[in-house]
């Protein structure tokens, strides 16, 4: 066991630095997308809207933090991926002697990473323009890790699964826009087949985001078990695509 974690540890480290330096020149892009389009959301809802209640705003604030990760996950990675499929750049990685989950952890990994200015961005936001006290704990890092992977593993699939790079976006964007808005509608005004919507990673990671950045009671661990183990399947399926010959 101890050999294999080594293993697994120094191959995630190899390719994720290789995903960085490949990401060296282009950084900015990403960030820009990432960070000044969630961000301008809550901008533009703060000046349209200053007398929202305080309820509604702590929602505002936490989804478009998420919206900055779907953005990055699930939209930038699907169209990174699809063009790792057509270039045939996929087969230099299954020739090597790495582990394709770790593949795919890293670049979840580094795809996170750029949701993450975005999310300080929306929270300068929320503490100076809307006064919304605030508290960070180290357990955001691991949540937003954590969400990054379940949800860089959807893209990552979409890519895989996608023809091409460009409806590989179009898809990315249609299902980001649904595993994230779908998990802000207010459950209890849909009924119980709204329980549903628990399927989706966005659902138990916007509440536990909620809940360490607002004060709010410490989440249930089902919360956390639940995106723990969706992100497992979605990592298992995207690495079994890889290794599919295409």
């Amino acid at each position: 066991m101890n050999t294999f974690s080594a293993s697994f540890s120094t191959m995630f480290r190899v390719l994720l630095t290789m995903q960085l330096a490949r990401l060296r020149r282009s950084w900015r892009p990403y960030i820009v997308v990432s960070a000044v389009m969630p961000a301008g959301i809550v901008m533009l809802l703060h000046l349209t809207n200053p007398e929202m209640a305080g309820s509604e705003r702590l929602d505002i604030i936490s989804g478009a933090m998420l919206l900055s990760e779907s953005i990055a996950t699930i939209v930038m990675l699907s169209q990174y991926m699809a063009w790792l499929k057509v270039s045939r750049a996929l087969d230099h990685y299954r020739v090597m002697p790495i582990s394709l989950e770790a593949l795919v952890v890293s670049l979840t990994t580094v795809y996170s990473l750029f949701a993450w200015p975005g999310v300080f961005l929306i929270a300068l936001e929320g503490k100076f323009l809307d006064h919304v006290p605030m508290h960070f704990s180290p357990w955001i890092v691991v949540l937003l890790l954590l969400t990054g992977l379940a949800m860089g593993s959807i893209g990552a699939i979409i890519g895989l699964l996608a023809p091409d790079e460009g409806l590989a976006g179009l898809f990315g964007n249609l299902v980001m826009m649904g595993v994230l808005f779908l998990s802000m509608v207010p459950v209890r005004s849909l009924g119980s087949w709204a329980l549903v919507l628990w399927i989706l990673p966005s659902t138990g990671a916007l509440g536990i985001l909620k809940g360490l950045i607002f004060f709010g009671p410490f989440n249930t661990w089902t919360h956390w078990l639940g995106l723990i183990l969706y992100s497992a399947l979605a990592l298992t399926i995207s690495a079994h695509l890889i290794k599919r010959p295409t």
